[in-house]
């Protein structure tokens, strides 16, 4: 089981709106992906392409007007008939982990309580 300070590090938010975003294969070009969920450690994301699992890429988004460009690896890959769904782990940087852990509660904040000012 995990502790209670694992499972607060590893939270996900999934996006109501839709949030777009760059994958960036090594030596390849970009292509827009729509943001299924993001966690300090890794996100699901939707594409129509066809990505090999174990690819190395840049994943560029913008979280709380905050941009990040988190490198990673897909690790998983689950093909729908209209888009395929592809699991990306971050590599690990606790700087940028650290901030995106910060936008990613205060996102949350924002979607439980929306009449909520926050800087």
């Amino acid at each position: 089981m995990q502790s209670r300070e694992n499972r607060r590090e590893l939270f996900r938010v999934s996006f109501s709106e839709t949030v777009w975003g760059k994958m960036t294969l090594l030596g390849q070009g970009g292509v827009t992906v729509r943001l299924v969920d993001v966690s300090s450690q890794g996100a699901l994301v939707e594409s129509d392409l066809d990505f090999s699992t174990k690819s190395r890429l840049f994943l560029d988004f913008k979280l709380n007007s905050v941009p990040f460009s988190v490198p990673g690896t897909v690790i998983r890959k689950v093909v729908h008939p209209e888009f395929t769904h592809y699991g990306i782990q971050f590599s690990e940087n606790r700087e940028q982990f650290n901030q995106l852990f910060r936008e990613l509660n205060r996102y949350a904040i924002r979607k439980a309580k929306p009449h909520l000012e926050m800087e």
